[in-house]
C-alpha cells in the first residue's frame, strides 16, 4: 500500500499560492499604467502610487532596516545582498519607472539604498514594494554568482525588463 503524506497537498497549495502572489507583484510592477488615473500626481518617490519612499538609516549594511519586518523573508534576503553587490547594481538601470521621477533613481542600487554617508546606510523601501526591482535584483545577483560579466548582466536586465517598462509607462 502506498502511503501519501497529508502535508504534500498543503505544501503544493502553498507553493501555488506563493507563485500566484509573486506573479501578481511582478505583473503589477511599480510603473504607473497609461490613462488619466494618475494625471494629478507628481513623479517624485512612489507618487504614481501616492506613496513616498520610506527611508531608514542603519549604522552599517549588516543591519537591515526595521521596515523589512513587514516584508517576506525572501525580500529580507534580497536586501541583505544589495550592499555586497553595490558596484554591479550601480551599473544597472531599473525599469519600474523610478528612473523617470522628478528626483530619479540613477540605478537599481538606488531602489534599495538611497545613499551611504557618515550617518550610515540610508535604506529605502522602494525596492521591497516593487516586483520589477526585486526581480531585477534577483537576476543580477544570480548571474553575478554564475560569473557573468557586468555587460552580460546589463544586457539581460535591459532585454528582459526594458520592454515591460516601456509597455506600462506609455
Amino acid at each position: 500500500m502506498i502511503r501519501r503524506s497529508r502535508s504534500r497537498p498543503l505544501r503544493r497549495g502553498l507553493a501555488l499560492a506563493a507563485l500566484g502572489l509573486l506573479l501578481f507583484v511582478v505583473l503589477s510592477g511599480c510603473a504607473s499604467t497609461a490613462g488619466d488615473e494618475h494625471a494629478g500626481h507628481s513623479d517624485a518617490g512612489h507618487a504614481g502610487h501616492g506613496l513616498p519612499d520610506n527611508i531608514e538609516v542603519t549604522a552599517s549594511p549588516d543591519i537591515l532596516p526595521s521596515f523589512l519586518d513587514d516584508y517576506t523573508e525572501t525580500t529580507r534576503n534580497f536586501y541583505s545582498q544589495v550592499y555586497a553587490h553595490k558596484d554591479l547594481l550601480k551599473e544597472l538601470n531599473c525599469y519600474c519607472g523610478c528612473m523617470e521621477y522628478n528626483d530619479p533613481h540613477d540605478s537599481l542600487f538606488r531602489c534599495f539604498i538611497a545613499g551611504v554617508d557618515e550617518d550610515g546606510v540610508h535604506w529605502t523601501d522602494h525596492g521591497g514594494s516593487c516586483g520589477i526591482c526585486l526581480m531585477e535584483l534577483r537576476d543580477a545577483v544570480r548571474m553575478a554568482g554564475e560569473g557573468k560579466t557586468v555587460d552580460e548582466i546589463r544586457a539581460h536586465i535591459d532585454s528582459t525588463y526594458g520592454g515591460a517598462a516601456a509597455a506600462t509607462s506609455t
